[in-house]
This record gives structure tokens, C-alpha cells and sequence, in this order.
């Protein structure tokens, strides 16, 4: 197993253990939606149920970002590049990835941890009836800045060593459990 190999494997580990974690939040979302929709229909709704719901969520689609990557599930013109060579497709990706995935991930981490780094500094709270904090809340979006740059490295390099050996490395098979 080459360098190359290992740090591929780290990083896959890290973005497959974090989205298969974060999927556990559809757990306390389903459960105050259900609450919500109870306690409507004998008493009166609540204020914060929905807060609750729209931050489990949010958190569960962003910081599961870099699972579906390493899975190889993001949207994709499969379509068009499924017909070319192993070495055309793998060429292509290189260069997005290059010129547009990785430019584009720096520039949203440095511009999110602005954002969640000014959140902490005022301990901003939502702007809903119950003001909860922000902050935690807009953490998440560095967090998967992060965590989607991290990815998009391994597949850079996952393509440079499919290129040495002519074996495909970007290939992933669904995952065959809940979690």
C-alpha cells in the first residue's frame, strides 16, 4: 500500500464515519416534527419545533456532503464521460476538481469561517420567536467546507494513482446498511 493509498484511506474514513454519524440527526428531526404535529392537534404548537427541525436537517445534508462525494454519489455528467477512456475520464476530473471544485471549497471555508467566527464573536441568535443561537448552528458550514476540500483532495489523488495503474479507484459501491 502506497502513501498515496493510505492518506486516501484516512480521509475516506473520516468523511464516510462523519456522514453515517451525521445521518442520526433525521432521528431528533423526525421526533420533534412528530411532537409537533401531536402536541397541534391536542393542545397548541410550539415555537421552537420547527427551528429544531430545519437546523437537525440542515446539518444532516451539509455534514454528510463528504460522504456522498467519497461515495462518488454528487450530481455528475456520467452521462456524456461514460463512453470515454478510464484515462479521458480520469483526466477530466483532475482538471475540475483543479480548476473549479478545489478553488471553489477554499474560497467557501475561508469565507464561512468568517461568517461562523463573527456569529461566535456576537453569540448571534436565529431570528425566530425563540432566539436560539446561531452559532452552533453556522459552525457546521466551515465544518463541511472542510470536510468537502479534504474529499475533494483524496479524489485528486485517487485519480493520480488510477492514472499509474490503470485501475479505477474512484469506484465506490453503495453503502448496504442504515448507518
Amino acid at each position: 500500500m502506497t502513501k498515496t493509498d493510505r492518506i486516501t484511506k484516512v480521509i475516506d474514513a473520516i468523511s464516510i464515519w462523519t456522514g453515517k454519524t451525521a445521518a442520526w440527526l433525521i432521528v431528533p428531526m423526525f421526533s420533534v416534527l412528530l411532537f409537533e404535529v401531536i402536541i397541534r392537534k391536542v393542545y397548541q404548537p410550539t415555537v421552537w419545533a420547527n427551528d429544531i427541525a430545519t437546523m437537525a436537517y440542515g446539518a444532516h445534508f451539509s455534514l454528510a456532503a463528504a460522504y456522498a462525494l467519497s461515495m462518488q454519489k454528487h450530481i455528475r455528467t456520467d452521462f456524456i464521460t461514460q463512453h470515454l477512456t478510464l484515462r479521458t475520464q480520469l483526466w477530466l476530473d483532475i482538471v475540475q476538481y483543479l480548476t473549479f471544485f478545489l478553488p471553489g471549497m477554499i474560497m467557501f471555508l475561508w469565507l464561512s469561517w468568517e461568517f461562523a467566527e463573527e456569529s461566535w464573536f456576537f453569540k448571534e441568535s436565529l431570528i425566530t420567536s425563540w432566539r436560539p443561537p446561531a452559532y452552533y448552528y453556522k459552525t457546521v458550514i466551515p465544518i463541511t467546507a472542510a470536510m468537502l476540500l479534504l474529499q475533494g483532495i483524496a479524489e485528486v489523488l485517487k485519480c493520480l494513482r488510477s492514472l499509474q495503474t490503470g485501475i479505477d479507484y474512484r469506484a465506490r459501491h453503495a453503502p448496504t446498511e442504515v448507518t
